[in-house]
């Protein structure tokens, strides 16, 4: 039984003994006026003590001072999980925390599955509720749905995949979240949204759910066309992280790096980042031959691009990073001028950055990280972002080496995240490589060159013919 299932059986077991309300004393009629849910800023955080995959986050003895933290910084709309055996929490913090703020809209989020679920919830005080798609067959989700609609309940129901799209479409609701979260494994991609976002139809406000813990994340849904971002581990730990939060929704749009990378993917192949791109000829040949990123050395190197050159392509239909090499995440004044004009669209950090510095930065970005052996795969999870590019080690340079990782490492990094792997990929080896690792990403330089700096058309050629699953 996977942790949803167990979570729902205990539930069901626990309704059987204290009924609905479980345990609480909620009122037998509702004593407070509904708060609109979805009141700017749409940032949505959390009131919650532990979990299946972190076990206990903090004690929160009093989930009215956590609210009242909460709406100091701005926040209006609070979610507060009521999940007893797994999560600690109670429909007492939600009452206690409404009875406190009736201006605030208050979420409960449970395992919620009948009728009288939604009742209590209502008498509660709740002024939305979280319907999970993957807890609901079609029919008992519509009836749960309506029922909360024609309480004037603000619903947000919730998807993980494409078949719970598809149950849950003929509903249309006016909010869907998507969760970075499988909830049959708890494991967090931060790309799950991303990628599911563009199969949704209908008219909707859309929360990014989980896996946010900087301001460098924040700005990943807000802009790629989310109206709303859920939060819970992290401002629980960090509250000052809310100012950033609610910096982040001004980022609106659908220009977000991350956001374009995945309107790319497909099944065909993985994603593929050419890189050490220093002239026109090498760029175009790249784009015509399916290149998904272009990487611009910005640091001291025989492959460093121009500026100007970067400017010059700036029409090329294909997303451009910078490579650079800091130790604090600051790249110069030039590469920072070409991000606020849009002639880069992120940046990959090369050089030894700590986690924590990253997790400013204003524009995408993510850590390439040069890995000895797998003890050193463990530093990937450490990293704030959707993903890390793990590249070769060597002590004299920090890539472009051509050097290959080692395999060992390799199947370490793949246990962390989806595989982005640099390092020594040529036309001869990187059929064995997608084969054996199936990796997400791969991001080419030294081995498709003529000399440095200049890329083999021919090498490239090849290369790009080897990828391609249905050849493998």
């Amino acid at each position: 039984m996977n942790i949803l299932d167990r979570i729902a059986a205990i539930r069901r077991e626990t309704i059987k003994r204290e009924g609905y309300t479980l345990g609480a004393d909620v009122p037998g009629e509702r004593t407070i006026p509904l708060a609109s849910f979805g009141q700017n800023p749409f940032v949505i955080c959390e009131i919650k003590r532990r979990s299946p995959s972190k076990g206990t986050i903090s004690e929160i003895s009093d989930p009215v001072k956590q609210a009242s933290i909460y709406v100091k910084k701005g926040i209006r709309n609070i979610s507060v999980l009521t999940e007893e055996d797994h999560f600690g929490g109670s429909l007492n913090d939600l009452m206690a925390v409404k009875n406190a703020f009736p201006h605030i809209a208050v979420l409960r989020k449970d395992f919620l599955l009948e009728k009288e679920d939604i009742d209590v919830s209502y008498r509660a005080g709740a002024d939305a509720i979280l319907l999970i798609a993957a807890l609901l067959d079609q029919e008992k989700l519509k009836e749960l749905y309506e029922y909360a609609t024609s309480l004037n309940l603000s619903v947000l129901v919730e998807v993980h995949n494409r078949e719970e799209i598809a149950k849950v479409r003929p509903i249309k609701p006016k909010i869907t979240g998507i969760n970075c979260r499988n909830l049959k494994t708890f494991k967090i991609d931060q790309t799950i949204p991303l990628s599911l976002k563009v199969f949704i139809d209908w008219d909707t406000k859309l929360v990014y759910e989980s896996g946010v813990t900087s301001f460098n994340e924040a700005i990943i849904p807000f802009e790629s066309g989310f109206s709303a971002i859920l939060v819970g581990e992290s401002v629980v730990r960090d509250p000052d992280l809310i100012e950033d939060l609610i910096q982040a929704e001004q980022r609106t749009g659908e220009a977000n790096f991350w956001n374009r990378l995945y309107s790319r993917k497909t099944k065909k192949r993985p994603l593929v980042k050419i890189c050490g791109i220093t002239n026109e000829e090498d760029a175009r040949e790249a784009v015509a031959l399916g290149a998904d990123i272009l990487g611009f050395v910005m640091a001291d190197s025989p492959r460093r691009a121009e500026a100007s050159f970067i400017r010059a392509i700036s029409e090329l239909p294909v997303l451009k990073v910078a490579i650079v090499v800091t130790d604090n995440a600051e790249p110069n004044r030039e590469v920072m001028s070409l991000l606020e004009k849009g002639y880069l669209h992120g940046v990959q950090f090369h050089g030894d950055e700590s986690p924590r510095s990253l997790r400013s930065f204003s524009y995408p970005c993510y850590k390439a990280l040069r890995l000895k052996d797998s003890a050193d795969a463990e530093e990937i999870g450490r990293f704030p972002g959707p993903r890390v590019l793990v590249d070769a080690w060597t002590a004299d340079a920090y890539g472009g080496t051509g050097k290959r990782i080692d395999d060992q490492a390799v199947k370490s990094a793949v246990e962390e995240r989806p595989l982005w792997i640099a390092g020594g990929l040529s036309p001869e080896n990187i059929r064995s490589v997608v084969e054996l690792y199936k990796p997400e990403l791969i991001d080419a330089s030294s081995q498709l060159e003529s000399s440095k700096g200049k890329k083999d058309h021919d090498k490239m050629k090849k290369f790009f013919a080897e990828i391609t699953y249905e050849n493998l």
